[in-house]
């Protein structure tokens, strides 16, 4: 990065205390804060209707909170308009100029502020460049895929040299191949540039690929912010646990706390430990969330007939192969479903076939007990 570059990139630090947003008699956003870091990739997470654009606007200037306070840097800019922050945002539709080429699109902001035409050039250039479309600015962005519209979108957003990008769902137009693509090219110019990048999605997959940490929404609160593996392997509410990938829920006892695990009996009997989050001491029935992945399917001929060992057992109901991995979902004694996920061999797919008894070992790190 230029030492141009890295100076303006600096800062970045955003920080929300407090918001609420209500639209009439609709709460679209509840006493929301949150800290994002200067340089950080963030992501907003979660269903439609959650609250996350409406968060992402005021950030921008172009909705108002009707309570709380944001800060950019340390300073308030709740009652900035748009072009009064030091912030840029991409839309879902990239609102691109069609009769302009792309070099005129990735220019027009920096015209529009008055920067001098020689400043304009060099920016230009070096905009295309990190995007990777040289060759590129004289033709018009109606020739290009919708990729290279997406690229063109993002140079124009970044030329200025925002303190802050904001990145509306700017993936969600794209098809899967070209959506993956992307999502690894956001992240380089994330890198690369040093902005604080605050990302709106209803898409786990890219939440996790991206972010440095996420922030999962429901009915405008924010449910847990925490690094990628954080969100994904020790969730600590339901829904959290439920929206972001699959999973399996068990009801469970706590038998002792040891330390900063407890002691679950499952319906079976068997006792585990399962971490919980630091903000509970959980107690009498609790649910616990165990990732299809992390348990293992089992002959119940050739494991050991213990229930420590094989804590639960029952019987193969469906089998689902998807190519790299196999789904066996079970059917455990007590009349719960419970999936198993097994990486394939390259001589096929892992055996079991519906109806076949099974047990489902488990490692002492995969359970993880939910607050609610």
């Amino acid at each position: 990065m230029d030492q141009s570059r890295a100076t303006a990139a600096h800062g970045g630090a955003i920080g929300m205390h407090g918001i609420k947003k209500w639209f009439g008699n609709f709460q679209a956003v509840d006493d929301v804060s949150l800290e994002i870091r200067p340089n950080e990739f963030f992501t907003l997470l979660g269903p439609s209707g959650c609250g996350k654009t409406t968060l992402l606007r005021m950030i921008a200037g172009f909705e108002m909170p009707t309570e709380g306070s944001i800060r950019l840097d340390g300073t308030e800019i709740a009652s900035l308009l748009p072009n009064q922050r030091p912030v840029n945002t991409v839309f879902q539709n990239y609102a691109l100029f069609p009769h302009l080429t792309v070099a005129e699109n990735i220019g027009f902001g920096l015209k529009m502020l008055g920067r001098p035409k020689a400043e304009i050039a060099a920016t230009v250039a070096e905009m295309i460049k990190l995007v990777h479309l040289e060759g590129r600015g004289g033709d018009p962005v109606t020739q290009l895929s919708g990729g290279q519209q997406q690229r063109v979108a993002l140079a124009r957003a970044l030329a200025p040299r925002p303190k802050v990008l904001l990145l509306d769902e700017p993936l969600s137009a794209l098809d899967l191949k070209l959506r993956k693509s992307m999502q690894i090219e956001l992240k380089r110019l994330q890198s690369e540039t040093g902005i604080t990048f605050v990302f709106v999605t209803h898409d786990q997959e890219e939440a996790l690929t991206m972010s440095d940490r996420i922030a999962v929404m429901s009915h405008g609160k924010v449910r847990q912010v925490g690094e990628p593996w954080e969100i994904y392997d020790r969730p600590a509410e339901r829904f959290v646990a439920d929206f972001i990938g699959d999973t399996n829920f068990l009801d469970v006892d706590v038998v002792a706390i040891e330390g900063e695990r407890a002691r679950v009996r499952l319906a079976s009997g068997a006792e585990i430990p399962a971490t919980f989050p630091a903000d509970i001491r959980p107690a009498g029935k609790v649910t616990i969330v165990i990732r299809p992945e992390h348990a293992r399917a089992v002959s119940t001929g050739l494991s050991p007939a213990t229930p420590q060992s094989v804590p639960l057992s029952g019987t193969v109901h469906d089998v689902v192969y998807l190519g790299t991995d196999t789904h066996f979902h079970v059917r455990l004694e007590d009349g719960t479903n419970f999936m198993v996920r097994q990486q394939n061999a390259r001589s096929g797919p892992c055996g079991f076939a519906v109806g076949d008894p099974v047990g489902i070992e488990l490692s002492d790190d995969v359970a993880q007990i939910l607050r609610d």
